[in-house]
């Protein structure tokens, strides 16, 4: 239950090794670098010539953008590559070196995109020459000119009618007036005609045309006859897609500069993690100072990685509450998968506790039995196992992907004991096709025997509170609070001592039962300012006791989702042998297995695991565990499509 002790770092050196002293510590991850702003306040007279600096990471982050878009844009012509391929590795010195191309990888990247907002371009450009076209089409029969719209004494108009209209009658009131109405053609939509009147009519046509629904299309754009214009337009949808495919082609050809743009990503990165770091350093003429945190299991990382510079630094204890510490947690290989667990609820204070080797057992069991099943859990070890050999994920996936493979260990133990193997899929399978019912000996079937689930859950339950309760006894006596062990959590067990030897008919179980409910009245109170108070409070201390069985009873559901799980796996089992032994039942019993166990398999462990950290959360860490402290964050280059490995492993 150990965090890492902190020392705090105050650091001198020379001007001129500043950034050479800054990268070497970006690669070697041993420092979480604080602004150093507070020595200028500390030491007024020292640094009256002081200031802060100021890193220039503004180009370099406008370079990372391109290379970031130029990275979107290829990745459909890029080099294909294993789900499971792990990543490729990358140096410090390679670092170096891809940077001296920078120039050369930001400028194909600017060509890139170039080409993909070129190529981009064209599909709305053909989508609108396609409008063009349907708007069109139903003027082709006239065989005029667009730009024609009037000669010396007429006038002609484009537009429609509305679909429903009367035509015939429309036409026969048009002809009272000095104008002609030829109808050039009609869809569901609308009836398309061609308007031709005297302009000295003008007005009283336009005017009879709006009282019949009349729409006016505007045409002016064109010149040609529509039959000309649509051709043209087919023609620039031809040179677009012709265009499309060059440009495609262009950018599959640069697909395989995908790995060396990515390579220059992280390599940029770095770099802009580094002139960060200058605005946290405070400098003067000639010399720089950092200030930070390094954890004690570093600090061999750190005095090698200084060992080549001019530098003058201390480490000293931190103080808490003045230094706000940073919290690195260490485990064994075995607990670090459960830090998730704990890093997603909160990090304890520094000088804390860390919950999570008290944890970690019930978390492994807990989420074994709400999903205990023999193939599920051997599928969790094989997907989990196979990613963490291959892909080798770090950090948080790292520990997400062990708790997926210790998770199934405990499913498949749990499986083991009760016979599950994809529920009684064996059973019902051999039942039905072999004519024979086989299966896996159960030693506990959870669905004959709900009611020792339930107790075996409560039981769990019971141990895992007063496991917390312990810790906090711990606690109290490491923080010398004696009183708070012995009166708010000895009295409480001996108070459990008191009612399980009554329950037994133990004699003195009553007698050990009234003397610690009359030590937790005369002492939960202890706080309160007068005598009333102080009884008050005492005897409503005992309602407590409801609290715990509450809690108590939280953890039957352990015995609700193995059972939920156990049937919804039988369901799925009865409901594929429904075809029969035939063919056509064979291939049912196929589609339901697999459709129906992957949603099982889903959903139950994705319960099992929400369920198992609830226990921890609310019922075990409500014990003893206060969080609040702030996560180590190292000084360190982080890499996206890459491994980062040392000089000496490359």
């Amino acid at each position: 239950m150990a965090e890492v002790v902190m020392k705090k770092l105050t650091l001198a050196g020379v001007a001129s090794e500043k950034q050479r002293l800054l990268e070497t510590l970006a690669f070697c991850g041993a420092v979480e670098v604080k602004n150093a702003s507070y020595l200028l306040k500390l030491e007024e007279e020292l640094m009256s010539g002081a200031s802060m600096d100021a890193g220039d990471a503004y180009a370099l982050r406008g370079d990372l953008e391109k290379l970031q878009g130029a990275v979107g844009v290829l990745q459909p012509f890029a080099p294909k590559k294993s789900m499971l391929a792990p990543k490729p590795q990358i140096s410090q010195g390679e670092m170096q070196e891809t940077l001296q191309d920078r120039a050369a990888a930001v400028a194909s990247a600017e060509e890139v995109l170039r080409i993909a907002r070129e190529r981009a371009a064209i599909a709305p450009e053909r989508g609108k020459m396609e409008g063009q076209i349907l708007s069109l089409s139903p003027w082709v029969k006239t065989g005029l000119p667009l730009s024609l719209t009037e000669t010396k004494f007429v006038k002609l108009l484009y537009g429609t009618f509305p679909a429903a209209a009367d035509l015939p009658q429309t036409l026969e009131r048009m002809e009272a007036y000095d104008c002609v109405v030829n109808l050039v053609s009609s869809d569901t939509n609308a009836h398309y005609v061609l308007v031709l009147y005297c302009k000295g009519a003008e007005e009283e046509v336009l005017s009879a045309l709006r009282e019949l629904s009349f729409s006016r299309v505007q045409l002016r754009e064109y010149a040609g006859t529509p039959a000309e214009e649509i051709c043209k337009l087919e023609k620039k949808i031809e040179e677009g897609e012709r265009l499309f495919e060059t440009l495609t082609q262009a950018l599959a050809a640069k697909g395989d500069e995908s790995p060396a743009v990515q390579r220059m990503i992280d390599s940029i990165g770095s770099r802009i993690l580094i002139e960060d770091a200058h605005t946290d350093l405070m400098v003067t003429a000639h010399t720089f100072f950092l200030n930070g945190f390094v954890p004690e299991t570093r600090i061999g990382t750190l005095e090698r990685a200084l060992r080549d510079f001019s530098v003058a630094y201390q480490l000293d204890e931190v103080d808490p509450e003045v230094d706000d510490p940073p919290v690195l947690l260490k485990n064994s290989k075995l607990v670090q998968p459960y830090e998730m667990v704990t890093e997603l609820y909160g990090l304890p204070l520094y000088n804390g506790i860390d919950p999570t080797p008290a944890f970690a057992p019930f978390f492994w069991l807990f989420f074994g039995i709400m999903f205990g099943d023999m193939a599920y859990g051997l599928l969790m070890m094989a997907i989990s196992g196979l990613i963490l050999l291959k892909v080798k994920p770090e950090g948080f996936a790292k520990k997400l992907f062990s708790l997926v493979f210790q998770g199934g260990v405990a499913a498949f133990i749990i499986g083991l004991a009760t016979g599950s193997f994809f529920g009684d899929a064996i059973s019902i399978f051999s039942g039905t096709f072999l004519g024979k019912a086989v299966g896996f000996k159960s030693y506990f079937d959870p669905l004959k025997n709900p009611m020792e689930m339930l107790y075996i859950s409560c039981v769990l339950g019971m141990i895992h509170l007063l496991w917390g309760m312990t810790l906090k006894f711990y606690l109290c006596l490491r923080e010398k609070d004696y009183a708070g062990a012995f009166f708010d959590i000895g009295l409480w067990w001996l108070l459990f001592v008191g009612i399980a030897m009554f329950a037994l008919n133990v004699p003195m179980g009553r007698y050990v039962m009234m003397i610690a409910a009359v030590g937790l009245v005369l002492t939960q109170g202890r706080s309160k300012g007068n005598i009333f108070s102080k009884l008050f409070s005492g005897v409503l201390s005992l309602y407590n006791i409801t609290g715990f069985l509450g809690d108590v009873l939280s953890y039957a559901r352990l015995m609700a989702l193995m059972l939920s799980s156990a049937v919804i796996a039988s369901v799925f089992n009865a409901i594929g042998v429904l075809g029969g032994p035939s063919v056509i039942g064979l291939v049912l019993f196929i589609v339901v297995f697999c459709i129906g166990h992957f949603v099982n398999m889903f959903t139950g462990g994705l319960g099992a695991y929400v369920h198992a950290s609830r226990l921890q959360y609310v019922e075990f860490f409500g014990k003893f565990y206060d969080s609040g402290g702030r996560a180590f964050i190292p000084y360190k280059v982080q890499t996206k499509y890459h491994t980062l490995i040392s000089e000496e492993e490359n």
